[in-house]
């Protein structure tokens, strides 16, 4: 849990840097793109989103673990912290819409299926 708080606060400062910088482009008159936009993207993952992306991912795996003691100190942690499961789900469910085209189509679908499926129990 501690992990998932270190990289969420890495992650949200550098957001609010990519996005002065959003604003300062679009100040100087640049049309924001996909180009630019999967930038940012790539820079959000190198300042901290790949791994909190991943601690989430196992904090889904375990609060969907039968064990309903875990699931119940994982959110009690999240609200101690001031923090809550949403902003669990929201990375989770970013981070399936990210993954990669490694494999097939359908292997992607099937794997984005099962990933968006533990937010049910979490």
């Amino acid at each position: 849990m501690e992990l998932h708080f270190k990289y969420l606060d890495a992650t949200q400062v550098a957001d609010k840097k990519m996005e002065g910088a959003k604003h300062d482009r679009v100040l100087r008159g640049e049309i924001p793109d996909s180009d630019s936009e999967e930038e940012f993207y790539l820079r959000r993952l190198d300042a901290g989103l790949f791994v909190l992306q991943h601690i989430c991912y196992i904090l889904a795996e375990i609060c969907n673990a039968k064990v309903p003691q875990i699931r119940q100190r994982v959110h009690q942690i999240l609200n101690m912290r001031g923090s809550s499961i949403d902003m669990v789900r929201h990375i989770i469910k970013e981070y399936a819409e990210s993954l990669g085209d490694g494999r097939s189509p359908e292997f992607r679908e099937s794997e984005q299926r099962r990933i968006l499926g533990l937010l049910v129990n979490l």
